[in-house]
């Protein structure tokens, strides 16, 4: 295995999963960006301004965020759950 991708493998197995920043930021946004369908050359020809404001928008307010139909559990849906197992 080259050294520099074991260097980044060791580097991503020590990682906090709690971190609120990202490993790889710059690779975390290009992902994102791919996410909701823009292309390299999209990418090219917009401002980085102008990317921010698609993935914003494209995200949505926090209140539109919610899924219908999906909650958390309560306590005693759990319980009942593991009863039945």
């Amino acid at each position: 295995m080259d050294n520099q991708v074991f260097k980044e493998f060791e580097k991503y197995k020590t990682t906090n999963t709690n971190n609120e920043e990202g490993l790889y930021p710059e690779h975390e946004f290009l992902i994102s960006c791919l996410r909701i369908g823009l292309k390299l050359d999209d990418l090219k020809l917009l401002s980085f301004v102008d990317i921010i404001k698609l993935c914003i928008s494209y995200i949505g307010k926090p209140e539109e965020q919610k899924e219908e139909g999906t909650r958390m559990a309560t306590q005693e849906e759990i319980q009942k759950m593991v009863a039945k197992m």
